[in-house]
């Protein structure tokens, strides 16, 4: 069960929420002055989560509302990582359930949905994620420019997380394939640098199926065939301090590949499958996109005499539910 080790706090900017706008739970329906929770995810890494949470507390207007699942296995880094948490008002601590950093997210996230009545907007950083002081502010000051109309269904994506010294900010798809491409407008948000309607996640949660790998495109999918919009925002900031999988790509390697790799492979697997079974069904593009991905796949091992991946990426990739998930 997961233990909350302090109690849940408004921000201390008291802007954040209107006057009378909240009401026995309900959420504004004027989110000018909109209120941010923030879902930290973290595993393993107590000095890192530091530096994020410190981070946040640095962000003007202040987030409503921090929440940390913490996936790490041991108690003692549990402990250590409660600790930590403890140390900034207003976050708060929640044992992870240790499925994967989908599951970890909708822990998170739920108890902002139970708790948190006075957040509109929520987003997802991971431990070694370290977000803008201006974040949301940013984000406060675009949704205040748009039509009420369009405020409660558009989610922000700052793009790139690669710091200002590398400021390469554009929209993004995935491709037919299931990799990411440059695109005209913006289909797919980075997560690490996004904002998000909270109300979006009490139909549609994190698919827990997708243990790592292009989760956020999946969403992003989910997002736009049920109405939502994303807008490119480049001043939305944040920085990665540990790009390229983290804790999962420093575990060993096993079939030829790292755990990074299988798990990415994986994924393209099941989204594939769910986009064109589930998301946007269409049974030619269904059979083309089997038939390019293990084409593709299968070379790409070959040359790197890692067939023996294929077998374990396959029952990895959960693709047996993917024609009954969300």
């Amino acid at each position: 069960m997961s233990a909350i080790v302090q109690p849940a706090t408004p921000a201390a900017d008291a802007s954040s929420v209107q006057d009378g706008n909240v009401q026995d739970g309900a959420r504004s329906a004027e989110p000018i002055f909109a209120a941010f929770a923030v879902c930290v995810t973290t595993m393993n890494r107590t000095e890192t989560l530091a530096a994020c949470l410190d981070s946040l507390s640095h962000c003007v207007p202040a987030a409503a509302c921090i929440v940390v699942s913490d996936d790490s296995p041991e108690l003692a880094m549990r402990a250590a990582n409660a600790a930590v948490v403890a140390q900034h008002p207003g976050a708060i601590w929640l044992e992870g359930p240790r499925r994967g950093v989908c599951a970890n997210r909708n822990n998170a996230v739920r108890h902002c949905l139970a708790h948190a009545p006075q957040c509109e907007y929520v987003s997802f950083v991971d431990d070694d994620v370290q977000i803008a002081a201006d974040f949301f502010a940013v984000a406060r000051a675009h949704l205040a420019a748009l039509p009420p109309e369009r405020r409660h269904k558009v989610m922000l994506t700052g793009g790139s997380s690669s710091g200002e010294e590398h400021p390469e900010c554009y929209p993004l798809k995935l491709s037919f394939a299931g990799y990411f491409t440059a695109a005209d407008e913006p289909q797919c948000v980075n997560i690490h640098a996004a904002v998000f309607p909270l109300a979006l996640f009490e139909r549609n949660g994190w698919d827990e199926n997708i243990f790592f790998g292009i989760e956020d495109a999946e969403l992003s999918l989910r997002a736009l065939k049920n109405g939502y919009s994303i807008e490119l925002l480049p001043t939305l900031r944040t920085r990665d301090t540990l790009p390229g999988g983290g804790v999962i790509e420093c575990t060993p390697r096993r079939y030829g590949m790292s755990r990074y790799q299988l798990y990415c492979e994986a994924a393209r697997l099941y989204v594939g499958v769910k986009r064109y079974r589930v998301i946007d069904p269409s049974l030619p593009k269904y059979l083309v996109f089997i038939t390019l991905y293990f084409v593709h796949l299968t070379l790409y091992l070959a040359k790197r005499r890692a067939l023996s991946s294929l077998l374990p990426i396959v029952r990895l990739s959960n693709v047996r539910r993917a024609t009954t998930a969300q």
